[in-house]
């Protein structure tokens, strides 16, 4: 008895590592608290690095769910690909991007390794996940062998889909049905863990029934890890590599398998854009904004725009740019909303301020200049701001 907190504390230690979500810049995850309503969260800098960041799931009962959503992780146009986005939905920045750009004409094989999507043998770019990887490398072969003309019309398409938010609520009454189980199960075994089990070694000691406490607890874990087993076959039937990991890690930890209806939605929403994920989870205000938000980032991109000065590159970041926001504001009105009143100057916050930064709306007391936080981009002046006025030069006394 006298180990017992100090085992406590190391699995307790254990679960809450298991907790945190690793989340990239240009990802954004969608998580409540006891029952909330979701909330849109995105990783900082201070429990993260130029790549990402921590985020805490809900680590008590009754244990929810923790989805991540990503922007589109390439610029893509009906000549070529370039494994960058001028997008930047983290106030943090952008993440490193590999910036690798490929004609059509010159791509001989596209298939994903793990979660790397290689094009000619050479690494591409990074998909969060092996499923997003193979569905991402599906889509470019379908457009490397579709005629040229023809692949306009398929990456709007497949932009549209990103934003499809019927697809988004089917998959989430599929992500309901399959994770009820594993929900009950997730928070009885919490509470056997945590709670039944070190009462019962604390009074009555290990003795002869410690081996019916660890036979109940691999039961647990058994049982949870064949019905995550199932329902992400069901719901993510190309991740196999992780449905088998986990699985596994199931099986011999206990804490692993607490978390297993986290681990089951994470990847649910990944390959659609948080834009239509925060329409179908977020309270409408919570929506409004970051429709804002994505909005003036895709009209004044953080600068430098595109790190590549050769043409080519630029311009295909410039013509899926120019795709995307089309296929946004399209989305953003079928909402309801107009993209105009959305992204009109914002007033003064107070009447010594006398320009904005048309990106992030920040506030400044100058007329001109530039915003540190977006790059260097031009500041804009209210509508109501004087010019400053003329400094005279004085004539020197003869």
């Amino acid at each position: 008895m006298g180990d017992l907190p100090g085992l406590l504390l190391v699995v307790a230690v254990i679960y809450g590592l298991e907790c945190l979500v690793w989340v990239r810049l240009g990802a954004v995850a969608f998580s409540r608290y006891w029952g909330r309503r979701w909330q849109l969260r995105q990783p900082g800098n201070v429990a993260g690095n130029r790549r990402g960041g921590f985020l805490l799931a809900q680590p008590f009962p009754p244990l929810g769910a923790f989805f991540i959503a990503r922007q589109f992780p390439i610029s893509v146009s009906p000549e070529a690909m370039f494994s960058y986005v001028s997008a930047c939905l983290n106030p943090v920045g952008r993440p490193p991007q590999a910036g690798q750009f490929f004609r059509f004409r010159d791509v001989r094989v596209i298939r994903a390794d793990g979660k790397t999507v290689v094009v000619n043998d050479a690494p591409f770019f990074r998909a969060g996940s092996h499923v997003r990887a193979r569905h991402l490398s599906r889509l470019f072969r379908r457009l490397q062998e579709s005629p040229e003309e023809r692949r306009a019309t398929l990456i709007r398409q497949t932009l549209l889909e990103t934003l499809d938010t019927k697809a988004i609520t089917e998959q989430l009454e599929s992500f309901r049905k399959h994770a009820r189980p594993l929900r009950v199960f997730a928070n009885i075994l919490f509470g056997y863990l945590f709670v039944l089990a070190p009462l019962w070694v604390w009074q009555y000691g290990f003795g002869h029934f410690g081996w019916a406490l660890l036979i109940g607890l691999f039961a647990q874990t058994a049982t949870i890890a064949v019905l995550f087993r199932r329902a992400h076959k069901a719901m993510l039937p190309l991740g196999d590599e992780e449905r088998f990991t986990a699985f596994l890690i199931m099986l011999l930890a206990p804490p692993t398998a607490i978390r297993a209806q986290d681990l089951l939605a994470r990847h649910l929403l990944e390959n659609f854009h948080p834009l239509a994920a925060a329409r179908v989870l977020c309270p409408p205000g919570t929506f409004k904004a970051f429709a804002r938000a994505v909005l003036l980032d895709l009209r004044f991109p953080m600068l430098p725009i595109c790190p590549d000065n050769e043409t080519s590159p630029c311009a295909t970041e410039q013509w899926f740019r120019t795709a995307w926001l089309g296929a946004v504001e399209e989305f953003i009105s079928d909402a309801g909303l107009s993209p105009t009143d959305l992204t009109a100057a914002p007033a003064a916050m107070d009447q010594e301020n006398r320009s904005y930064c048309p990106r992030c709306g920040a506030q400044f007391i100058t007329i001109a200049g530039l915003c540190p936080d977006c790059g260097g981009r031009s500041l804009e002046p209210f509508l109501s701001a004087k010019p400053e006025p003329a400094i005279s030069p004085v004539s020197e006394m003869g």
